[in-house]
Formats: C-alpha cells, structure tokens, sequence
C-alpha cells in the first residue's frame, strides 16, 4: 500500500507538469530517476497487485511518455539569434592565387623554417646549410609544381630526356634532396618531453597552427558542417588512418568545420582516442564540441550519423547553437516511438512522420525514400514539405516524391566538407581550374630570387643519368678451377650483390676470393661448388 501512494503521488506531479498546473521543475537527475521507475512500453511486469491496478498503470505511464515525445506535425522550436556578421565570397573574388595562399602561410613560416633548419643542421653536423627564406618559397613552390605534373620519380624532373626546365634552372637535384630531408620548423630542444608525449604532431604544430590561424580569420555564415576527411598519405606517420569506403581510405584523418560553399572554417587532425581530452560524450561528439568553439552564437551547423546524438544537440542548444544532422537508430530514445519500416513503406515513397520533444524542442523526423531515413533537429522539422525528383529503379524515370523540410536543408548544408577534398566540383570552378590556380601560385613562389648557385646546376645536369655499372668479366675457366685459391669472403658492403651462378637469381654477400665473383652459401643453395667445380 505504501509503494502504491507513492507511485500514485509521483504521477499526480508529473501529470500536473504535463498540463501546465504546476509550477515544480524536475532537474535532469530527477528526470533520469523517473525515467528508470518508468518501464519501457510493451514489457511485461511482475507485481503483486491486481490486474486493474497494472492496466491503469500502464495507460498512465503511456500517457507520459506521449507527453514526452507527441507525434505531431506542429514544431515551434526556439530558433537563436543568428550571427550579425556573414560570409562574402565577393571579398576575395580578385585575390591572385599567392594571396590566398599567403593567408594561411606568410613569410615568417618561411623565415623560420630556414633558421630552424640552419639552426638544426649546425647542431648536428656543425656546417650550416645557409638556407634563405626565399630559397624555401623556391622549395615549396617547385613542390607544388611536381604535384601538378605527377612524374612517378623525383630525379625524372632533372634527367636529360625527362627534365623540366622550369624546375632545373630553379634549383638542382642534390640541393632539392637535401633541403626536402633536413627542414626543421621548431628547435627540437625547445619543446618539452611532456609536449612530445601529449602531442604527436609537435614538430610540425607552428605550421599546422599557422594554417589553422588563417582558416579563423575567415568570416563565419549563419549555416556550418562538421565532417571527417582523408588527407591521402601512403608514407610513414604514425597519425596514419585507415577509413574504408572513403575515396582515399589511407591518410590523416582530420575532422573540418566548413561552410556550406567548402570554404575550410577550422580543422583537428586526430592523433587517436586522446585527440579530444576531458570529453565524455564520445569522439564524434567531442569532435563537434572542439569544432563549434570558433563559432558564434545563433550558427546552425550540420553532421551526420556518425556525430549525432540527441545529447550532443541539447549541449549545442545550451550555447546557443542548433543542430541538424543524421541519426542512428539505436541512438534515438526508447521513448520516441516511430513507426515502423513496413508502416511507411504501406504508405508510399515519400511518406514521413515527426516525432517532438518538448522542452527543449527536439524533432525526430523518419522519411522513407529508396529506404528508411531518420533525422534529427533542434529547428528543422517535417513542415513544411516540397516536391523533389527522385530515381526509380522500378520505373526506370525520375519521380517526384514529397520531401521534408528538415531532409531539404540537410541536403543544401551538408556537403561544404566534401566540396573542399580534390577532384569536386565547386560551382563553376572544374578539376581544370584548380590546376591552373596551382600552376599559378607554384610559378608565383619560384618567381623568388633564386640563389646563385649557377656552376653547381651546369655541372649536375651531366649527372642526372643514372651511371652505367661495370660488369666485371667472367674469368677462364681454367683459373676458375685452381682450388684452393678460391675461397669464399664475406664482404662488408650495404647491399648484397646478385649471385653469378647460372640459374640463380639469389643475393648474398659472400664472394669468391680469387674470382670475384658473387656466390651463395646456404643450407638450400650451394652456389659456391656448383661454380667451380
């Protein structure tokens, strides 16, 4: 009996809450309390009182829960103000390709990675390479250039058949080499040994934050994206990624706040499960939170399945920040009852449903397509609906299908991310364009006073022919056969040496001492006695 007046007690409240006669608020700890008093629809219970008693439970509790998340088709949400300031492409229409790329890497990068590698060099070998500033924009410049050009080799840039003047007259093979393994960007004694741990990136950080430091400056618009993107990388990093299904799975996964246009806001290279420190809500929604610090209040931004879930959107709502994106089933609450698969598919394509949360308003909203597609939002809802042209496989022609609006402003806001990546198209800019704009700036960086360097480069062209390697003669056979004189050497040298024994295709580093012939001596070849005997 006691149990049931406090049960009976608990609901009263509640049901005044829901019909607006009580002015009591339940904290989020007082809300979870009564979530797990609650039980999950259509479970069945054990108790000891009357089957009446269950029924009238059951009703009430279900009432509850309707309250909670009301199939409905009005959403008024409580839309933030949006930010006074907007982004206009218009301002950097007519920059030239250099000033655009001087907005993320000015002269003093230059500066100081000739100084760091200078400084770095003299420490270790105790000759200074007197690198310049602009002997690296010369550097960077002839970079960008081979990127463009794509040859499978370095050295093929230099070679006489191969070679491209633009880049040869620039700077020769031997100084490209040596200044691509020796740039220094901090001085390694500086940073400390609890930086190096907590940062795997900290030998090139000035760089990476400088870049970051120009994507900042760049004006915000009231409508962002938040994404993950595959740098492709095939070398050695230990921050390499392998993310499947992506057009370049290898590389360095970074997570990018852009606009809707593909102009890049912010970005975080992620180092692994320590990237985001402190944050409890999982790594995509850490990512979000990371990515929205530089964004001001009233921004929308949008993401996919993989950040959404519906306490990461009441975070984002707590700043002043709404939310569009995505949802995983399993990550939409018990209490949200949607219909299912079957139901909406009864109902034709285009059909949808909303689902509201009051307090704060949050929409659930299922539309079936080609199949099922669940979203989530903080002020995008089902209303009001367009019309969209949608492939039937069935018909074999485009059909128009009934669109929700929260699907429509998904579509619109999403994909600034994938704009950036190479190989997409922007608007009336082409893969060719972008080609151009490198050429330009590669030619614009190597315009830089080169050094005078003229009677290395005449004297380097002669070498660039990879030289011809001696073949040493086959001795008489009748000095082959002296015995004893022939005995085996192991010699020291890096690499192991073809075996001469007809038929073999080994390597070794023993060689006869008299012949010096290359010959292998192993538990499975005998080289050795088959070549003179």
């Amino acid at each position: 009996p006691i149990i049931l007046g406090e049960r009976s007690e608990a609901e009263r409240i509640l049901y005044q809450i829901v019909e607006g006669d009580s002015d009591l608020e339940l904290s989020d700890d007082e809300n979870d309390e009564e979530d797990e008093i609650q039980p999950v629809i259509g479970e069945d219970e054990e108790d000891d009182d009357s089957g009446e008693s269950d029924e009238s439970e059951s009703e009430e509790e279900q009432e509850s829960r309707r309250a909670l998340w009301a199939r409905t088709n009005l959403f008024t949400p409580v839309i933030p103000e949006r930010p006074v300031h907007q982004d206009d492409p218009k301002v950097r229409e007519n920059w030239s390709p250099i000033q655009y790329f001087s907005q993320y890497i000015d002269n003093k990068i230059f500066e100081d990675l000739a100084d760091f590698t200078n400084q770095r060099q003299l420490q270790t070998t105790g000759v200074s390479l007197k690198i310049t500033a602009q002997e690296i924009k010369i550097f960077f410049g002839i970079s960008i250039h081979m990127a463009c050009l794509g040859y499978p080799r370095v050295k093929m840039f230099w070679a006489k058949k191969t070679k491209v003047p633009v880049i040869s007259r620039k700077m020769t093979r031997d100084r490209f080499y040596k200044l691509r393994s020796s740039l220094k960007i901090v001085n390694d004694l500086d940073v400390a040994e609890e930086a190096k741990e907590s940062d795997i990136l900290w030998k090139v950080r000035p760089l990476l934050d400088r870049v970051r430091q120009g994507c900042l400056s760049l004006p915000r618009g009231d409508k962002v994206c938040i994404d993950e993107q595959i740098i492709p990388f095939t070398g050695r990093c230990p921050v390499r990624q392998y993310v499947p299904g992506k057009p370049n799975p290898t590389g360095l996964k970074v997570f990018v706040l852009a606009s809707p246009n593909g102009l890049v806001l912010d970005f975080e290279v992620y180092q692994g499960k320590n990237t985001f420190s402190g944050q409890r809500l999982g790594v995509g929604a850490a990512a979000v939170l990371r990515m929205v610090e530089s964004v001001p209040t009233g921004t929308h931004v949008f993401f996919d399945k993989f950040f959404t879930t519906v306490n990461l959107m009441d975070t984002l709502l707590s700043k002043g920040l709404s939310a569009t994106g995505t949802i995983m089933k399993n990550r939409v609450p018990k209490q949200c009852q949607l219909p299912g698969d079957k139901q909406l598919r009864k109902e034709g394509r285009g059909a949808s449903v909303m689902l509201v949360r009051r307090e704060p308003e949050l929409a659930v909203t299922k539309w079936f397509d080609n199949k099922p597609v669940l979203m989530a939002s903080t002020v995008y809802g089902k209303d009001p609906e367009d019309i969209c042209s949608r492939w039937s496989n069935k018909d074999k022609a485009h059909v128009q299908v009934r669109r929700p609006e929260v699907i429509r402003e998904y579509n619109d806001n999403v994909g600034g991310v994938d704009l950036c990546q190479p190989g997409q198209r922007s608007g009336h800019l082409n893969t060719q364009q972008y080609l151009d704009f490198k050429l330009h700036l590669a030619e614009e960086l190597m315009d830089s006073p080169s050094f005078d360097d003229s009677s290395e480069s005449e004297d380097s062209e002669e070498e660039y022919q990879p030289p011809t390697k001696t073949r040493t003669p086959q001795p008489e056979p009748s000095v082959r056969r002296l015995g004893a004189r022939h005995m085996p050497e192991m010699m020291d040298i890096k690499h192991a040496e073809r075996c001469r024994n007809k038929g073999c295709n080994g390597k070794t580093y023993i060689r006869c001492s008299k012949c010096k012939m290359f010959l292998c001596v192993t538990k499975k070849k005998a080289c050795f006695k088959d070549y003179h005997s």
